[in-house]
């Protein structure tokens, strides 16, 4: 027998971490014990594994071995049966968790006490193709496109661009066992966003699930020739820049009555502005001018269904009395285990 593996990481690339991955192909059969109840492999199947983190921004090259230590497995909608991704975290030559790794500090914070709080993510995470050095729809005869407006949830070959690669993206993460939500074009030309998490998701499965749907992207991109960003502003101007729009609640805050708690988190969060703003991702400066429905980095308010504020009550929130918050200020280059973190820190109250 042959399993194909795909070994998943993410980088210490600053100031953007980036993913990495490697194959590796398993001839062992597995154990009675490396198989669940219904015959399928579990984690356990998946060595450990290394790699030059000296290429990776992770080590230097006199002492350059890194570990991966596989965390969560989904099967490969890219090579079909027997293949498998496997996510990992990194850890140092001695077994520690690794300086880069932000899972292991998003789990820590879980295991300090977040744990019991029952908390969702849903991750809005948006993007923008590039063919070449220009983005979708951006024609090469001239320097704009027609101003935005229609290109938002629009239709039409004069409107939208890449829906191939939006569908054929979709239904890997379906495959692949991801809680995908949706999909949506955006406000620029070649801008598209697809949601992830949601109910059930916890701050682990939503974060692990958004790496592995980004990774999704760009491997299935390499088929079309086209390039995704997750640059906060790829356009400078009039244009909308990219966010990952992060929904949060807990139990409390999904319980009837449950506006109160809401608020009081809300509270906690707007007296940590700059310890958020340093986990929500590089260059949030350039997106966060109060324009192209933003609030100012260095200004902080909420309101209900406001787009305009750094954290948005949706109004069917405020209807019910209960619900989630949305923080609409995450980059979408930030990395989801940072802002699950310091969100939970600041909810939670923990230090």
């Amino acid at each position: 027998m042959a399993i194909i593996a795909e070994y998943i990481w993410i980088d210490g690339t600053k100031p953007t971490r980036k993913l990495r991955s490697k194959t590796k192909i398993i001839h062992t059969e597995p154990t009675e014990a490396q198989l669940d109840d219904t015959g399928e492999f579990t984690l356990s199947y998946f060595p450990g594994w290394q790699f030059d983190g000296s290429s990776t921004s992770q080590a230097e090259g006199g002492s350059s071995d890194c570990l991966l230590q596989p965390v969560r497995i989904y099967p490969d909608p890219t090579r079909g049966p027997d293949a498998f991704i496997v996510l990992c975290e990194v850890f140092d030559a001695q077994g520690a968790p690794h300086s880069s790794n932000a899972r292991a500090k998003l789990r820590a914070v879980l295991d300090a006490g977040a744990n019991k709080e029952d908390a969702w993510f849903g991750f809005e995470q948006e993007y923008t193709m590039y063919d070449g050095s220009r983005p979708l729809g951006f024609p090469s005869e001239r320097r704009f496109p027609a101003a935005q407006g229609p290109y938002y949830c629009g239709v039409g070959a004069d409107e939208v661009y890449g829906r191939d690669l939006v569908e054929e993206h979709m239904t890997a993460c379906i495959e692949a066992g991801l809680l995908i939500q949706g999909v949506n074009a955006e406000v620029m030309p070649g801008q598209w966003e697809f949601q992830m998490g949601g109910p059930d998701g916890d701050a682990l499965k939503a974060s692990d699930d958004l790496w592995i749907g980004r990774w999704l992207l760009y491997r299935i991109g390499e088929d079309f020739g086209i390039s995704s960003t997750l640059d906060p502003k790829p356009v400078p101007g009039d244009w909308n820049g990219a966010g990952m729009h992060t929904n949060f609640s807990t139990a409390s805050m999904r319980a009837p009555g449950g506006m109160k708690v809401i608020l009081e988190g809300i509270e906690r969060i707007s007296v940590r502005i700059n310890e958020h703003l340093e986990a929500y991702g590089t260059g949030y400066e350039m997106r966060l001018t109060g324009l192209h429905e933003t609030c100012r980095y260095d200004e902080f308010k909420y309101g209900v269904s406001d787009r305009t504020a750094s954290i948005r009550i949706p109004a069917n929130v405020e209807e019910d009395g209960y619900g989630y918050l949305e923080d609409r200020r995450p980059n979408a280059n930030a990395d989801p285990y940072d802002v699950a973190t310091v969100l939970l820190k600041s909810v939670c109250d923990l230090h």
